[in-house]
């Protein structure tokens, strides 16, 4: 295949353009002499066109985008090439390409040049070789996009994230490992280091259960993992703390990674033995809670149903068998196999399935969570499960990337009620199933925050909401009274939450919009007026 006076043979041309690559041949004048199809297909234009061109006129022109950049990092690498008579690679850069229907797609091309000498070593052709690195530069911005909202929002918590990395046995820790418990992440050391690991932190007592249950949940390929333990703080006191995880599994459903997060539930733990709530006070809080809740139990037969089931469905009030026919059809299997494996084996149950509305004949997407109940001895009690309406937000989601989707789930982990509000007009993105005990069944997403709460006009929320979003500063507010709607059909009563307003940025550091958590601390500030009342010290 001869080549001559930076002319292909056709011979040449042929196999050329045929490479599995995406390469141009350059003379060292830098016109383009051939390219190959996978080339021209890549970049969307005809051979013919760009032959005998210089390789800067075969920029297509973005008027949206100036390509100044491209082409200085070009012929700054080709110049190298020309001057050294060496292989020249580029950085990644963006080149938008044109497409038929009008327009251009955005994409990102790795681009490496080499020199092709004769016998005595003069410079004759230039080839150039470019891979499209798009999904690669795509995916990386997500990434750091979501790593940054996972940081603001485990900051707002005092949640402290951790990764483990199953495979090559690392443990990495977030930012507010210091704050929460005191211990720098070269502390903690990494797992299985003796005294300096994270199991040599954990409460003695509750080691062997903690490790057995993470055991459990990897062999049997759960997604979640969750436990309760006590932790050694670098002060020496030991916090309560509720450390949950997600299992990221390889092809051959062999757990690799493990993602989660720490909250210190110390402080609730302590309100829980101050405010222990009576037998009374207990079936009152199931009936009066805004989610269908039901219970269940040791070996998940259903005992009871609070009244938002009975008028969902329409069952006769107090019949609790025969409840899978409220269930649709196509979920009905699945729902009592997930049940009856979860009973079995004694692990949280949490599944999605669609549920009967007697009033219209509809069904709507339901998120079922329940949890057993254990008795002095570790045995399990009975269960207790509620059932939270998410249509509105299952519709959301299925508009959300699959490549979103372990965020997604990182974010359910936190233990707080979140919505995300975007824009000026602090219109609603994202809200946790949480926020339906705070103002029961109505509608959040797409509305403004001024429609979705009229009633907390008084207390100037929606001011907040632009203080935050215009100076681009937290504001939180401490046992904040607050009026809320919690059943879908019963009065208003107040309550008090903690409240944070954070402002959230894109990658470019502009405001996007305001995130709004909550955590309800009623009972907390009740005991403390209890205790006022009473004259007890605090």
């Amino acid at each position: 295949m001869q080549l001559t006076d930076n002319k292909t043979s056709p011979d040449f041309a042929l196999v050329f353009r045929a490479l599995p690559g995406l390469y141009l041949l350059l003379s060292p004048e830098l016109r383009v002499l051939d390219a190959t199809r996978l080339y021209a297909d890549a970049s969307h234009f005809k051979l013919e066109d760009i032959c005998g061109k210089h390789i800067l006129d075969t920029f297509a022109n973005n008027p949206e985008k100036t390509d100044e950049h491209g082409k200085q990092n070009v012929m700054a690498s080709l110049r190298f090439v020309l001057a050294n008579k060496k292989p020249h690679m580029m950085p990644i850069v963006r080149y938008d390409v044109p497409l038929e229907q009008g327009g251009f797609e955005r994409r990102y091309w790795r681009t490496s040049h080499t020199p092709i000498l004769d016998p005595a070593g003069n410079l004759v052709y230039i080839l150039q070789e470019a891979r499209d690195v798009t999904a690669l530069v795509l995916q990386e911005q997500l990434n750091e996009q979501n790593r940054e909202r996972l940081s603001l929002l485990t900051n707002t918590l005092h949640a402290v994230t951790w990764d483990y990395d199953i495979e090559n046995n690392r443990m990495s820790w977030g930012v507010n490992l210091q704050e929460a418990f005191g211990y720098s992440p070269e502390e903690m050391g990494q797992p299985n280091t003796g005294n300096t690991g994270w199991l040599s932190r954990v409460h003695p007592d509750d080691a062997a259960a903690a490790l057995e249950s993470l055991r459990q949940a990897a062999e049997a390929g759960h997604k979640y993992w969750s436990c309760e333990y006590r932790f050694r703080k670098a002060n020496g006191t030991y916090a309560y703390v509720l450390d949950q995880g997600y299992f990221v599994y390889n092809d051959n459903n062999k757990p690799v990674r493990q993602v989660g997060a720490m909250i210190d539930l110390t402080e609730s733990k302590q309100s829980e033995k101050t405010l222990k709530e009576t037998n009374e006070r207990f079936w009152h809080l199931l009936e009066k809670q805004p989610y269908m809740s039901f219970m269940a139990d040791a070996k998940g037969r259903i005992t009871y149903f609070n009244d938002n089931w009975y008028e969902y469905t329409g069952i006769s009030k107090g019949q609790v068998d025969g409840w899978i026919n409220a269930v649709h059809p196509e979920d009905s299997a699945h729902v009592l196999t997930a049940w009856n494996e979860a009973t079995r084996y004694g692990h949280a149950f949490e599944q999605e399935y669609r549920i009967r509305n007697h009033v219209d004949g509809q069904y709507r997407l339901f998120l079922d969570r329940s949890v057993p109940m254990y008795d002095e001895e570790g045995k399990v009690k009975f269960w207790i499960g509620t059932m939270t309406d998410i249509e509105d937000q299952r519709e959301a989601l299925t508009q959300v990337q699959l490549k979103e989707q372990q965020f997604a789930n990182i974010l359910n982990l936190l233990p707080a009620h979140l919505c995300l509000l975007m824009g000026p007009t602090h219109t609603c993105r994202y809200v946790t199933p949480g926020i339906y005990s705070m103002y029961g069944n109505r509608h959040y997403l797409g509305k403004p925050a001024s429609e979705i709460w009229p009633e907390t006009q008084p207390i100037h929320f929606t001011e907040v909401f632009d203080k935050v979003y215009q100076q681009q500063e937290p504001v939180s507010f401490k046992e904040v009274l607050v009026p809320i709607t919690p059943s879908y059909s019963g009065p208003q009563k107040n309550a008090y939450f903690n409240i944070q307003f954070q402002p959230l940025l894109d990658p470019n550091r502009h405001i996007e919009g305001v995130l709004l958590s909550a955590v309800e601390v009623t009972a907390l500030v009740e005991c403390k007026q209890k205790a006022a009342s009473s004259g007890v010290p605090d």
